[in-house]
């Protein structure tokens, strides 16, 4: 129960800093790891309570234990070795689509061989074992962290926002015409739904023109807005971003000068949301962040198939933006290791 209350309160620090640090990803994070680790906890408890008070508990605790979880943990490494299959089938090939196959792989390796090294059930030499233990144990920490990260990042979209909208702002993606690909037609048709609700706000379509598109990622939006039905005083197009930082720092620029012509008399903040795809929502709202663009976002749905490639993705672009926080892991780690082997 010890643990069970540890966890919780972690959980409970969680929430406090998402609530009074406006959505804290590290807030998030504690929330979603306390979440986790309080489920198997109670997992845990409720097999040793079924032992002790039925008749057949400890055949089916056993059972839960050594055939039930093992096997929905396969299951889910085969799933991703699987899906990278899918991903090339109807993405192509790239390195990027073999990473759900590459994470598969590792958890099926790294889960057990962590056990067995634990447990001494192999004799490794013990500069061998300290080496792979930390490695092992590293691997494991920042799979943890992914889950974390996972279970967050479906919790911030599960609320929808509710308030007056002032701008909506549209994250641009490659295009190879002047048609919208489905990808960006998801985050335009978010972007409209939540117009329907604040017919006064205004889109920000932004998007500059790469080397290898025919016009800008602004444009196509615009376009698309515009067929459908979209006013196009209420549309307001930044072509020049190449990045999604660009995207938030111009887009920011372009509010402020019509908020300002057009709220001359109006002291408060706008309200303004991003439109992008699900996966991409945790990342890009880190770019708002460091632009100082108070902005809520709101994710497009993604084919099934490629969620697991774009969330490893994602979750790789978030560890090199935190290289402090990532490097103050390592050696935590280290320390944790090195000292479990020093004689007491």
């Amino acid at each position: 129960m010890f643990y069970l209350l540890f966890f919780l309160v972690i959980s409970a620090i969680g929430y406090l800093l998402i609530k009074f640090k406006d959505r804290s990803i590290i807030g998030g994070l504690l929330l979603a790891a306390g979440l986790i680790l309080s489920f198997f906890t109670l997992l845990l408890l409720g097999l040793v309570f079924l032992d002790e008070k039925t008749t057949h508990g400890s055949t089916i605790s056993l059972g839960i234990f050594y055939f039930l979880i093992p096997l929905v943990f396969l299951v889910l490494c085969i799933y991703l070795i699987l899906n990278s299959q899918t991903m090339r089938t109807r993405e192509g090939k790239s390195i990027t689509a073999k990473l759900s196959a590459a994470l598969g792989l590792n958890l099926i390796i790294s889960l057990p061989l962590f056990l067995v090294l634990v447990s001494g059930l192999i004799n490794v030499p013990l500069f061998l074992s300290i080496i792979l233990i930390f490695l092992l144990l590293l691997d494991l920490t920042l799979t943890f962290i992914f889950m974390a990260y996972l279970l967050y990042s479906w919790m911030y979209q599960m609320f929808p926002v509710k308030k007056q909208i002032d701008y909506i702002i549209v994250l641009g993606s490659g295009i190879s015409s002047e048609e919208v690909p489905p990808l960006l037609k998801s985050r335009l048709d978010k972007g409209i739904e939540y117009f329907c609700k604040n017919t006064s706000s205004k889109f920000i379509v932004s998007g500059g023109q790469g080397d290898d598109e025919p016009v800008s990622e602004a444009f196509a939006m615009k376009k698309y807005l515009l067929s459908q039905n979209i006013p196009e005083e209420n549309i307001i197009m930044e072509d020049q971003s190449t990045t999604t930082y660009e995207n938030m720092l111009f887009s920011k620029r372009l509010i402020e000068e019509d908020w300002q012509y057009h709220s001359k008399y109006n002291k408060r903040y706008p309200v303004i949301i991003f439109s992008t795809n699900n996966y991409h929502v945790l990342r890009a709202r880190l770019y708002a962040r460091r632009v100082h663009l108070k902005a809520e976002g709101v994710g497009a749905p993604t084919a099934f198939y490629f969620l697991p490639t774009a969330l490893i993705r994602e979750y790789a672009a978030l560890l090199s933006h935190n290289k402090f926080w990532v490097i103050g892991l390592v050696l935590l780690i280290f320390l944790i290791i090195v000292s479990s082997f020093l004689p007491i």
